[in-house]
């Protein structure tokens, strides 16, 4: 192919092209300032204003200034005199000029001229009234909050304290109005009243009015594109979790979060929509501008996060091009507020109990299936077998598990200290957590540290520097044959229930085995511990250039540091062999009938290993930033960025094997020899990215509204004329409700938008694209035929490489109705194109090369995300209801593949679909079976031949396209073409007098699911209790489940694999959270210098609505036997100082 040397550089060029002409739009559209205003009037023109005790034709001057306005009044007849303090963002001026005078005085427009009138009132006895405002989730003071005596221009704020003193015209009659940026509203008759206390509740809408878009922020009701987010409250980060991803579970339209296994320290599964390639398309994480990964997120603590927003269309993430195919989580941490110093300090602790597995067999009915299904085994169970048997723990036998089991508990520490001035403002948060396992050797414990601080060093020149620290700390009993900590549970979970753990003295038994699994859980076999510290150090420098206005430049460095050190210590143990006291089952426990002890041999040899891995990475950017207002109506905000950043990485690991003289977990203990050291090294990698990217948004009047977003990335994952990669996006908006002719009274907000962009991914392999060369002992030179050790040639090239593409376009409705009522809908469609795979089912399966990853597929993805709230207050009862729903699925375009049976074939189908075989029945008794055979003679399952308690299937075709009385892979067929469910998140609450309940639900609705995991295992463990209660035997023909077959029997396959007979409904809805919390009156804690004081009961994974779960199992886990989803039941103390 011949190569274009001058491409690099049109490419280069084509991006500049795009980021910067935003910037040159802005004399053209200074132009339209001599244009008439349109739309609503000038009272409802928003400002923002924050001005201290100045005089009120001051204020009305400032605001002339800001909303382009003028007021005429006579001085003499409207109080201009008097001191106010003012603070509020974007505002109807109409509403500001209600503050300054409330009621005091009435509005005429007249174009941009408004002339303020007086209302003629009487003069009443003053009366003096005073009090505290407070948050009403926090209980802490709020500083700043506006004060107002209704109808009057009487007013005041609050102080440092949330203390405020106001006297007003006539007690009996005065109604005081409480406002303040963020919170909604209140008003409250004085009614003679002297002191008035008040709790101000935070209003969610205006609080997410700003939300992060790319690498800046922008409104919400100025966006056309798809994000979500939330505000991060104390309830959430209360939640008793090791895991920040938990927190989103159930919030947001559109975000899935999978439960984990119970392990401490496990982390869950995040995805945004649905998924459109075949290669991974992971979440990209954003934590204060610094490009992250999923691990850094979920080790965030929650203390630290103020807010979180979802990047979901490729509008929003096409700012992120090359990483964002997945969608892109961006956070913001906690900032400090100014004010004075704040400190917070939370405690909770609770146990983790144990959630569903399924009823298992107990001793005597593990014996009586074994021998049913093994009649001539030489091992069966004897009479006496069953006779003893009764008499430990009355049938059950001895319980593996129960003999190693703690209730697993959880414990977390927050404390944070925050405030600042009017030039800095800081916030610092310290946090440890907790979390123990079902075994003593089992936890997790997590360190967490940040500090933030924030200064104006001068009027145009502002700082921000963060500093971080992550240290994990995990310890588990051993990973050897045994198995890991997952293995261990299974294993004692269903182990041989004849089998003793330990002797009367707490000495593990032979199990006739590598080991003894108790023992391995007590630590005796060793253990393996980790630790990983990850210290961030951020940076960012933004300057407001004077001589143009809403011009600013900014620079943003940050550098991070991750060093993980592993230790593993496994030694081989005694266990005792046991005297029998009848079979071989009936082992003693007294330890005077030991016979001899045994070593175990899990592994070969004792020895000691250490593992260290380290990396570190930066990221520099340089923005520039623009937005202005030009002709009141003409809004634009923009930025254009530089960014670079690279990382290497690599590790080392050393060990000995063998101990001489004295076993501990000690270097100087083990052997020196040189046969029993050993080490090894990784391969040091170093990664660099570099990309420009540039974000536009215009708006005219708040009404209609676009935005721009362009990426150019260059990866080294591909050959220089293909390296560099052009990601654009584009959306548009129309604020139908802020139109003149729109007039629906119950409709106060309805905007539809729609967008469109292209992301990308390189998710694979270096340096395909360029010859390697791999070591190698196979080559002869001359005539000795001995091989010699050189290098060979690695895997074909492929110098056509280049990014795999996805094209995502989301349209949406956003509506407010009802004064209490907030929805949005969307529809979004994906393409992604030149997915990068392997064509390895092209070629024959002699080829003995490994081929290069491609540019060749597609998939084509859709769905839907939908959201309905409602939030009311009454009489001091403050509640709301929230619902998130998304469904979404993808079917393949093109793929390479090679299909030799019907169902095989995936292009044209859902990624989801769901094929297996059908079946017709079960044969219970002779007569059916005689008959069954006289209507189908060829009739086999694999060569099985047709019995008594078989399941029976559907003869769909055979290899000449027909049926041939044969079940084979001919007879699988398609039974759902998806089996996409869909999510559904459900929060509630309310709070009412100090008391508040917080309720997250969450789960997935219309799924399908096997359950024939339930059908393993071998029969002398404990299994399913099913197929000892419902299994089909001579003398239960009517059974539900078909003929246990033994473990060794090749006919089981005829019960146990995949068929329509255990596919199953497995939808779900799952209590995630539940808060109960009580505020203490601010009144009892006034002598004690304590600010605010919440108690609280918490639980997590409580209960799950779910036939599925009820009947088997936990099917979110997806596994019968898997360690367990921990209910969590908490309780905790919030104490604000």
């Amino acid at each position: 192919m011949k190569k274009n040397p001058n491409k690099q550089k049109t490419y280069a060029w084509l991006m500049k092209g795009l980021i910067c002409p935003f910037f040159f739009l802005i004399p053209l559209i200074s132009f339209a300032n001599s244009l008439p205003s349109a739309g609503h009037g000038v009272l409802q023109r928003k400002i923002s204003i924050n001005i201290e005790n100045a005089e009120v034709k001051t204020v009305l001057k400032k605001i002339e200034e800001t909303g382009s306005v003028r007021f005429v009044y006579q001085p003499q007849a409207v109080n201009t005199a008097r001191a106010v303090s003012l603070a509020v963002e974007e505002m109807p001026i109409g509403h500001v000029l209600n503050m300054l005078f409330d009621g005091g005085a009435s509005y005429e427009e007249m174009g941009d001229l408004v002339v303020i009138k007086p209302v003629n009132r009487s003069v009443v006895a003053p009366s003096s009234v005073s009090g505290k405002i407070t948050d009403a989730k926090t209980g802490e003071p709020l500083f700043g909050v506006n004060v107002a005596e209704k109808g009057t221009p009487n007013g005041t704020t609050t102080d440092e304290d949330g203390k405020y003193a106001l006297t007003v015209n006539d007690s009996k009659e005065a109604v005081l109005v409480f406002s303040f940026v963020g919170y909604a509203s209140q008003e409250i008759s004085v009614a003679s009243q002297s002191v008035i206390d008040i709790e101000l509740v935070a209003d969610e809408k205006e609080l997410e009015e700003v939300v992060v878009v790319g690498y800046g922020s922008q409104q919400k009701n100025l966006l056309a594109s798809s994000i979500v987010s939330m505000k991060m409250d104390d309830t959430r980060r209360n939640t008793p979790t090791t895991s920040a991803g938990n927190l989103l579970a159930g919030q947001m339209a559109g975000v899935n979060v999978g439960t984990p296994g119970g392990i401490p320290g496990t982390q869950p599964s995040i995805s945004i929509r649905t998924g459109s390639s075949f290669n991974p398309q992971n979440v990209l994480y954003v934590i204060d501008g610094k490009i992250s990964g999923a691990g850094d997120f979920n080790n965030l603590s929650p203390n630290d996060i103020d807010n979180v927003s979802v990047l979901k269309d490729a509008a929003s993430a096409a700012a992120y091009g090359a990483r964002a195919a997945g969608g892109v989580i961006v956070v913001t941490t906690r900032r400090g507020v100014k004010g004075k110093t704040s400190v917070n300090y939370s405690y909770n602790t609770g146990v983790d109990v144990r959630a569903k597995n399924p009823p298992l067999t107990s001793a005597i009915e593990t014996g009586e299936i074994y021998n049913r299904i093994n009649p001539t085994a030489p091992d069966i169970w004897t009479q006496s077998d069953f006779d003893y048997f009764k008499n430990i723990n009355g049938g059950w036998g001895y319980d593996q598990l129960e003999a190693v089991w703690e209730n697993p508990y959880t414990s977390t520490h927050n404390l944070s200290v925050s405030g600042g001035s009017n030039k800095v403002t800081y916030f610092a948060g310290g946090s440890y957590a907790k979390q123990g396992g079902f075994m003593k050797n089992l936890t997790f414990d997590k360190y967490n540290f940040r500090a933030n601080i924030t200064a104006d060093l001068t009027k145009n020149l502002n700082l921000f520097a963060g500093v971080t620290l992550n240290n994990n700390l995990s310890y588990t009993p051993t990973n050897t044959a045994v198995g890991d900590v997952a293995g261990i549970y299974r294993k004692q979970l269903l182990w041989q229930p004849e089998q003793p753990v330990w002797t009367d003295g707490g000495n593990p038994i032979d199990y006739g085995w590598i080991g003894n699994v108790g023992a391995e859980v007590r630590g005796d076999g060793g253990y393996i511990t980790k630790n990983d510290i990850k210290p961030v150090i951020n940076l960012k420098a933004v300057y407001k250039i004077p001589v143009v206005p809403g011009l600013s430049a900014s620079v943003q460095y940050n550098k991070s540091y991750s060093n993980s050190r592993s230790k593993q210590f496994q030694k081989r143990y005694d266990m005792w062999v046991m005297k029998k006291l009848g079979s071989s089952r009936q082992i003693s426990t007294k330890d005077a009938d030991l016979v001899t002890p045994k070593k175990s041999t899990q592994i070969g040899k004792d020895f000691i290993s250490e593992t260290h891995s380290w990396s570190n990475d930066y990221q520099l950017n340089f923005q520039v930033n623009y937005e202005r207002t030009f002709a009141k109506v003409h809004h634009i905000n923009g930025w254009g960025v530089y960014e670079q950043a690279g990382s290497n990485d690599g590790g080392i690991t050393g060990g000995r094997e063998t101990f001489p003289v004295y076993t501990t977990d000690q270097w100087w203990a083990a052997s020196g020899d040189r046969l029993d050291d050993y080490a090894r090294g990784n391969t040091v990698n170093t990664y660099a990215r570099q990309s420009w990217v540039g974000q536009m948004f215009y708006d005219y009047d708040q009404k209609y509204i676009v935005g721009f977003t362009c990426r150019y990335d260059g990866s080294p994952k591909f050959p220089k004329e293909k390296r560099w990669g052009l990601f654009p996006s584009a959306s548009a908006g129309w604020v139908i409700s802020r139109e003149n002719f729109f007039k629906v009274k119950a409709i106060h907000f309805l905007k539809i938008r729609a967008s469109s962009g292209l992301t990308s991914a390189d998710n694979i392999n270096n340096w395909q694209w360029q010859q390697s060369y791999v070591g190698g002992s196979s080559s002869f030179f001359g005539t000795n035929t001995a091989t010699n050790v050189g290098i060979t040639y690695g895997g074909i090239t492929n110098p056509n490489v280049t990014w795999e593409k996805t094209l995502n376009s989301n349209i949406a409705i956003d509506i407010d109705f009802w004064d209490h009522f907030s929805a949005t809908a969307e529809y979004y469609h994906i393409k992604t194109y030149d997915i990068l795979g392997q064509r390895i089912a092209t070629v024959p399966p002699t080829f003995p090369r490994s081929l290069p990853s491609a540019n060749y597929g597609e998939i084509r993805a859709g769905g839907i995300d939908f959201s309905l709230g409602y939030k009311n207050h009454k009489e001091g009862l403050n509640y709301y209801a929230n619902m998130n729903l998304n469904y979404g699925g993808a079917k393949y375009v093109t793929i390479d593949e090679n299909v030799t049976f019907p169902w095989q074939k995936k292009t044209g189908s859902s990624l989801s679909r769901i094929a297996t075989r059908v079946n017709t029945g079960m044969i219970r008794t002779q007569t059916e079976l005689d008959a069954f055979k006289a209507a189908n003679p060829k009739y086999n399952y694999y060569g099985v031949a047709p019995a008594l308690g078989q399941l029976t299937y559907e003869d769909i075709s055979g290899d000449e396209g027909k049926p041939d009385g044969k079940i084979d892979n001919w007879d699988i067929k398609t039974i759902y073409e998806n089996n996409n469910p869909v999510n559904l998140g459900l929060n509630l609450g309310a709070s009412w007098k100090g008391f508040s309940l917080d309720a997250t639900f969450s789960g997935r609705l219309f799924q399908k699911s096997y359950m024939n995991s339930l059908a393993d295992g071998v029969e002398w463990n404990r299994m399913w209790k099913n197929w000892y209660t419902d299994g089909w035997t001579p003398e239960n023909t009517n059974a539900s489940l078909p003929k246990r077959y033994s473990s060794n029997d090749g006919a089981k396959g005829v019960t146990n694999n995949e068929s329509t007979f255990w596919l199953k409904d497995s939808g779900f809805l799952r209590l995630r959270l539940l808060n109960v919390g009580y505020n203490i009156p601010a009144d009892y804690l006034k002598k004690t210098g304590i600010a605010g004081i919440k108690i609280y009961f918490s639980g997590t994974n409580l209960f799950m609505f779910s036939k599925f779960n009820k009947l088997y199992y936990d099917s979110e886990l997806g596994d019968p036997f898997l360690y367990p989803a921990m209910k969590n039941f908490n309780i905790g103390i919030n104490v604000s100082l």
